[in-house]
């Protein structure tokens, strides 16, 4: 099965921001519906404070989805034609 990222992926309130804010806002945030303040995968920074457990989820699932299709298409690459 072929995953297709820019065509199944869903919005998310998720904010993309750099490791500096990120850093900022780790160390100074006292707002958030959950525990969890940034979410950060392959060299990206998230903003998630305005996301809920259910939202946190689904967001991080398509986040491991992108990064398994990125692999597979990766190691298909790499193999002789």
């Amino acid at each position: 099965m072929t995953w297709y990222p820019h065509r199944s992926k869903r919005y998310h309130k998720a904010i993309e921001i750099t490791e500096a804010e990120a850093d900022l806002i780790i160390s100074s945030s006292k707002e958030s519906m959950t525990d969890v303040v940034v979410i950060s995968q392959a060299e990206k920074w998230y903003d998630v404070r305005a996301m809920t457990q259910d939202e946190l989820e689904d967001f991080t699932a398509d986040l491991e989805r992108a990064k398994t299709a990125a692999e597979d298409e990766k190691a298909q690459k790499s193999l002789p034609n």
